[in-house]
């Protein structure tokens, strides 16, 4: 009597102070723990539960017969089950071994096994493992469907045993190589977003494209980089940038923790095309262009990759001899190429006035860029301002005469 109160007054007492301990494990749970005693049959360990946990100490003896673990070293284990009242771990990833045993072993404690995928059938894999057959559907080979589904014939992976016995059909041995890669999944992505911050460049995979956006797996958790992050273009569809399977360098824009959501840039990490060319070009500079959009106040030409300027319905009459026009389509359509002068540059508003090039108008001609401004935005830029200040000496430069 006295000695289950104790064990209440402890209790209590452990509640007053904030401890927090773990109640309990899933079965194949990694875990952190640090090695209070090597001494008798088991490795006793802390694992932050009011119970210690044990590991059979063969499990930590090297080939030559000396132990790896010692007292107060930090190991990673794996909860196998409860034996005796024990919390039982395994200093063993993955299950070991053939036959029925060793199946019921890695079923029982959701330790992963490896397995060959042998051949595609009906609804998903044959999948070697132990020795035996097992069948792996389509649906459980990975997190995403990316890869063609015969690229996995042939090849050893490693899946976590979801059922395991027999059925009327006879032995029913299904195995889940998506539920080992959440697993692991998990475990990153409590490292990651303990690591993670806005403003940090990271390296990630896409996912998944959709109209709004991309999804990047950063290891352990997915970002979305919005459609309007993913390049400086104007109006490009997200599908035309990146594919899934795609690694990407990300900007984290938003981080929340309590939310877990994160806003990822693409186009934060490449040169901004407009301070290129607000560097480069001043009002008054000629060049060509090309209309890419139509509004009912007026046209939009593109002048570079990512940068676009107005044409307004009142500049673009002068194409209709100074006639008043309701529409920019009365004298312009999309794809038309066509030179034009610049008004004015507001690069932090990203806003360019434009207006055409009538052909009794001396202008000085520069050619419509060649390059690809997110590998050198300022390269066609440069060569461009040399052509042109070639073409000024001469003041009849670019007219048919």
């Amino acid at each position: 009597m006295k000695d289950s109160k104790a064990k209440a007054d402890f209790a209590a007492l452990l509640a007053a102070g904030g401890m927090d301990y773990r109640r309990g494990f899933d079965p194949g749970e990694e875990v952190r723990a640090t090695v209070v005693s090597t001494k008798g049959q088991y490795v006793v360990l802390d694992v932050g539960a009011k119970d210690e946990g044990v590991v059979p100490k063969e499990e930590f003896v090297l080939e030559d017969g000396t132990l790896r673990a010692q007292e107060g070293e930090r190991v990673t284990v794996w909860f196998a089950g409860m034996r005796q009242g024990n919390l039982l771990f395994t200093a063993r990833n993955k299950a070991t071994g053939r036959g029925d045993a060793a199946l019921r072993q890695a079923f029982e404690a959701g330790t992963p096994i490896d397995g060959l995928v042998k051949a595609e059938v009906k609804g998903g894999y044959e999948v070697e493992v132990a020795g035996q057959r097992a069948f792996c559907p389509y649906s459980q080979m990975e997190l995403h469907r990316a890869k063609e589904p015969a690229e996995f014939v042939g090849t050893k992976q490693t899946f976590l045993i979801s059922e395991c016995g027999e059925d009327e059909r006879g032995a029913n041995l299904v195995v889940s190589r998506r539920a080992f890669l959440e697993r692991e999944r998990s475990a990153q992505k409590a490292d990651l977003l303990a690591d993670l911050a806005e403003g940090q460049t990271r390296e990630g995979t896409v996912t998944r494209v959709m109209d709004f956006g991309a999804f990047v797996d950063l290891g352990g958790a997915e970002g979305l980089v919005p459609v309007r992050e993913l390049s400086w273009e104007r109006g490009a569809k997200a599908e035309d940038l990146v594919r899934p399977g795609d690694t990407v360098e990300v900007l984290v824009q938003r981080f929340d923790p309590v939310t877990e959501r994160i806003t990822l840039s693409l186009r934060a990490l490449r040169q901004n095309p407009w301070e290129a060319f607000a560097a480069q070009y001043r009002p008054g500079d000629v060049l060509n262009a090309k209309i890419v959009r139509i509004a009912t106040f007026g046209a939009f030409a593109q002048l570079a990759p990512g940068v676009d300027g107005l044409l307004s319905n009142g500049r673009l009459a002068a194409l209709a001899k100074g006639r008043r026009i309701a529409s920019a389509h009365e004298v312009v359509e999309e794809g038309q190429e066509l030179e034009v002068k610049i008004d004015s540059i507001d690069a932090d508003a990203h806003k360019i006035a434009l207006r055409p090039v009538v052909e009794d108008e001396p202008r000085a001609k520069q050619e419509a860029p060649a390059n690809d401004p997110d590998e050198d935005p300022s390269a066609w830029l440069r060569a461009n301002r040399a052509k042109n200040a070639s073409l000024g000496n001469n003041p009849f430069a670019g007219l048919n005469l």
